[in-house]
């Protein structure tokens, strides 16, 4: 997908136009112009499926119909209750389907014909939840969900609050074969805490994966900052099916609510895209409000996706591009980038100053593979506060120019 994006100055201004890279067409003397390459399959059924996280912390497989019009969203794992005022069962093994419309708002068809519109999957009919396809990727969003509970005696109260949809990212191909991961990577990150008002934690660390599945994390931020651990038991292949790796009592980046130690799950996602790996891990939080014999009520609800990028340096022009996804903000977002310089700008509002984000970017890479940012104008003047990472077209950006209030974006290469 290509938005060409103009700036002021050295990124000092954000975006002040945005003009779609057409094919224009002139006197009959012109030369034919060159078939327009698809940024996405022509077609797609429900023999193809995405498989990958959510922002909610869910192991999703996603099923688009281009031809009949209709999408299908499995949550294969889950923390997001089923109902309003409960904490279990969640939404793990259910589906929700609807029909899809393709997008119109995006400034040429070549993009559009790649971007659907998922009816029926978003709780605000102002936002509606959007997935945009490439090839061997979707990203997007997935639907959302209203959360509400009482507690227990006054512990693990959810503060009602609705999500119109959750951010995703999921790959029609997964490498399994757990030897073919190990390495050393950079992860980027955020988790929430519900039953914690909501508390939003960034995930930033160095994680070393072996072939056997033994594994270490070394955690910048977080109540384990400082320290290097294997956060988790050995990562096996997920029980589910799925084709995912999981880990049991996987450290959160909060301490619980109410539990001795860690209870929720790990659930790594390996992408193949571009000959390369993309790691995924969402944690997947948990919470029992029933009082049985011998299993006493519990929270540890931290949920939350991150992306890994193998610890290799970065070169500054070889990411060069546009990538689109949806943040924790729960906005949509394409990002360009060239060279020492990005622009952060809702695609379907891509003149509006006050939405757009202007960054630049460090490639000295104290970190191989961690690209750090500032953003232009801000109050931390040039103090790096953003950091990104890349693999396989894919990057996430994570900033922490307010640390209580992390901002994340995953996107993927489009154009």
């Amino acid at each position: 997908m290509k938005w060409r994006t103009f700036a002021l100055g050295a990124m000092g201004a954000a975006v002040t136009g945005v003009t779609p890279l057409l094919g224009g067409c002139g006197g009959g003397s012109d030369a034919p112009q060159a078939p327009v390459v698809r940024l996405c399959p022509a077609s797609l059924d429900y023999t193809t499926t995405f498989t990958g996280g959510g922002g909610s912390g869910e192991l999703i497989k996603l099923q688009l119909d281009t031809t009949k019009l209709t999408w299908q969203v499995t949550y294969v794992e889950s923390p997001i209750p089923a109902v309003i005022g409960t904490v279990s069962p969640t939404r793990a093994g259910t589906s929700q389907n609807g029909t899809l419309t393709m997008e119109t708002g995006l400034p040429t068809q070549k993009l559009n014909q790649c971007a659907y519109q998922l009816n029926g999957a978003t709780l605000d009919p102002t936002r509606p939840a959007r997935i945009f396809v490439g090839e061997g990727v979707a990203g997007g969003s997935i639907p959302g969900k209203e959360l509400q509970f009482g507690g227990i005696l006054g512990q693990g109260v959810v503060p009602d609050r609705t999500f119109p949809y959750y951010p995703f990212i999921g790959f029609s191909t997964l490498e399994t074969n757990l030897a073919n991961v190990a390495g050393t990577y950079n992860q980027l990150g955020y988790h929430e805490i519900p039953s914690q008002n909501y508390a939003r934690l960034s995930v930033d660390s160095k994680i070393t994966i072996n072939a056997d599945g033994t594994w270490q994390e070394c955690d910048n931020t977080g109540v384990s900052a400082g320290k290097c651990q294997q956060a988790g038991s050995n990562f096996t292949q997920s029980p589910d099916g799925s084709g995912a790796f999981v880990t049991n009592n996987f450290l959160g980046q909060g301490n619980p609510t109410l539990a001795a130690g860690p209870l929720g799950k790990g659930y790594m996602i390996v992408g193949k895209l571009r000959g390369q790996n993309v790691p995924i891990l969402v944690r997947t939080g948990t919470a029992n409000a029933t009082i049985t014999t011998g299993i006493p009520p519990f929270a540890d609800d931290e949920s939350g996706i991150s992306m890994m990028s193998p610890q290799i340096g970065v070169v500054s022009g070889s990411v060069d591009g546009e990538y689109v996804g949806v943040d924790n903000a729960f906005d949509y977002r394409t990002t360009a980038l060239s060279g020492t310089q990005a622009t952060l700008i809702d695609p379907f509002q891509p003149s509006q100053v006050a939405l757009s984000r202007a960054l630049n970017l460090s490639y000295t890479e104290t970190v191989p593979g961690v690209v750090t940012s500032t953003v232009v104008g801000a109050s931390t003047g040039t103090t790096p506060t953003g950091k990104f990472i890349f693999s396989g077209g894919v990057f996430g950006y994570l900033d922490q120019s307010d640390p209580t209030t992390p901002y994340y974006t995953i996107g993927s290469f489009v154009q």
